[in-house]
């Protein structure tokens, strides 16, 4: 397992070793599983977000028609 050095103030500090020790843990293994969850963050949905699939009951969100490529503007050669 790889290591890793923080500096951080009295204060930061002190609150780290408070919340490793509310929670039964380490401070080395406390601060692992916070930099875990942040590192994850916007890599996960949101929690609830797939409880809202379909909760709309009307067409609101219906999917525009698909255009055609013809559509596209003319392109300059090269």
């Amino acid at each position: 397992m790889g290591q890793l050095t923080i500096y951080l103030d009295e204060k930061t500090q002190k609150k780290a070793r408070r919340a490793a020790k509310r929670e039964g843990k380490s401070l080395s293994g406390w601060a692992r599983e916070r930099l875990g969850k942040a590192a994850d963050e916007g890599q996960t949905w949101p929690s609830g977000y797939f409880d809202l699939m379909g909760c709309l009951g009307d067409s609101a969100l219906e999917a525009p028609p698909e255009l055609s490529h013809g559509d596209d503007a003319a392109r300059e050669s090269l």
